[in-house]
């Protein structure tokens, strides 16, 4: 019974010893790439711009800012980026802030917020990411 014991033994810890080999990478690890937040910190610091936190909390404001929204997640076609963009309704004036992937997007979220806000003026202040 000891001489089974010991190959039991030995055969597990030559088994831990090829999974611990096979683990080992020898390749060196990528080296990371720092995120480059400069341009949309920038323009989160501007005081004049607007923010969500300018949205009014009257019911047509909130109404036309879900309409938005609703209008622009609808559209499947839209990056996610657009999707997530910042709607603000303040009186009659929708502001659209935020990136998308293009000047076609641009024009699409912004043509979606003037049809669903319609009678209100929509300043369209989204940046092309790229």
């Amino acid at each position: 019974m000891p001489t089974s014991f010991s190959f039991s033994t030995a055969l597990l810890a030559g088994l831990l010893t090829v999974s611990a080999v096979n683990a080992q990478t020898t390749e060196p690890a990528a080296k990371p790439v720092a995120a480059d937040n400069t341009k949309a910190n920038a323009t989160d610091r501007n005081t004049a711009a607007k923010s969500p936190t300018d949205q009014s909390n009257d019911r047509d404001a909130i109404a036309v800012t879900a309409g938005i929204r609703r209008a622009v997640l609808d559209d499947k076609a839209l990056s996610t980026s657009a999707h997530n963009i910042k709607i603000v309704t303040d009186g009659d004036v929708v502001t659209l802030r935020g990136p998308v992937e293009s000047a076609d997007e641009k024009q699409r979220v912004e043509a979606l917020a003037m049809k669903a806000a319609a009678g209100k003026q929509v300043r369209n202040e989204i940046s092309v990411a790229r």
